[in-house]
């Protein structure tokens, strides 16, 4: 008996080293399929289009990782947190607006959050610009010529789903105005023209997605291009941003009931140069866009509008208002009026504001 001890103790030094050795090889495959899948939940989706980031001053890691996680860069917010914590650059992420090209990945975006720079030159577009205005503010940089803007924004084709719902009518001044997103971009200094219209088009798509797509609109009984003819009519006519829900149900109530819209931004725009008041002759101007002389909306939009105009455009105030004439107080403000005579009442209750205002 005592001779068959070794084999015993051999025996349990096997059932020992196989128990290591299975559980080596559980450890390994676990460590494969976590890194798997904590790569896989870093990525992103692949992508055509840059994707504009901002950060704000006292944004949080795990507020960069939704923010990541909404604009499809990774797919797990918090795995973003805890990588960040990991590599130890949670600190260091710091705020501005940056240009999140195709194909970089998570280390790519977090060592340029962290330097806080790019090879960029920030590009502010005011909310109501037209793509005239659009394409002078970029000539301005000295890098594109404003003719190649404008080229950019009228012969190139664009990879969008929603690009497909805008008609393609010859009265149309530029068919992608209003769908250039007014905001502060980040652009690369080697950026042409496409690059730029491009960032522009891909915010538009992030709002319309916000806003509930394509399907929303349908809800509500109004096409895209409708949507956003409306939008750029409130964007130029309204001033004080609160009273753009209501500007945009006078629209929609003259609309129902048939009535010219008869609105003094569409003259601007016919006339091409901005003037800082309207003539008697300009209402007579023959073009599409005057909505003195032609019943419905213009032809496309009058402009690019922002945010909010697209929401009120969305989600009009529900009233019987037909008319609105400025105050002329300096706030911006407007009289609404259901009847034409109370129109009228307003408008003389506004000369004499501006008359008072003026020291007359």
């Amino acid at each position: 008996m005592k001779k068959a001890k070794p084999a015993v103790e051999g025996a349990r030094r096997m059932r020992w080293l196989m128990r290591i050795f299975f559980t080596l090889v559980l450890l390994a495959a676990w460590s494969v399929l976590g890194y798997f899948y904590f790569e896989h939940s870093l990525g992103s989706p692949k992508r055509t289009a840059p994707v504009q980031l901002e950060i704000k001053k006292g944004d949080s890691t795990m507020d960069i990782g939704h923010m990541l996680k909404e604009h499809n860069l990774v797919r797990n917010d918090w795995l973003f947190t805890i990588y960040s914590f990991l590599t130890g650059k949670a600190k260091g992420l710091k705020a501005g607006v940056y240009e999140v090209p195709p194909g970089m990945d998570i280390d790519g975006i977090l060592a340029m959050i962290t330097q806080g720079r790019q090879n960029t030159y920030r590009l502010t577009i005011p909310e109501g610009y037209t793509v005239e205005q659009i394409a002078e503010t970029v000539a301005k940089q000295g890098k594109i010529s404003k003719s190649d803007f404008i080229r950019a924004v009228d012969t190139v084709d664009y990879d969008y789903d929603f690009l497909e719902k805008i008609p393609k009518e010859k009265d149309r001044r530029h068919r992608l105005e209003g769908y250039l997103f007014p905001a502060t971009y980040n652009v690369p200094k080697n950026a042409d023209a496409k690059y730029i219209v491009n960032m522009m088009l891909g915010q538009f798509e992030q709002r319309l997605k916000e806003q509930g797509g394509l399907a929303q609109l349908k809800k509500k009984n109004i096409s895209l291009d409708d949507w956003v003819i409306v939008a750029s009519l409130v964007e130029r006519e309204g001033q004080a941003k609160g009273e753009f829900p209501k500007i945009a149900g006078v629209i929609y109530n003259r609309l129902n009931k048939g009535m010219k819209l008869q609105v003094d931004a569409s003259i601007q725009y016919a006339l091409g140069e901005p003037k800082g008041r309207l003539l008697y002759k300009d209402l007579k101007r023959q073009s599409p866009y005057n909505t003195y002389l032609h019943k419905g909306l213009p032809p496309s939009s009058i402009s690019n509008p922002g945010e909010t105009a697209l929401k009120a455009a969305l989600n009009p105030d529900r009233h019987h208002y037909l008319y609105y004439v400025t105050k002329k107080d300096g706030s911006g403000e407007h009289y609404f009026a259901e009847s034409y005579d109370e129109h009228r009442a307003n408008i003389e209750k506004s000369k004499k504001t501006r008359a008072q205002n003026s020291g007359g």
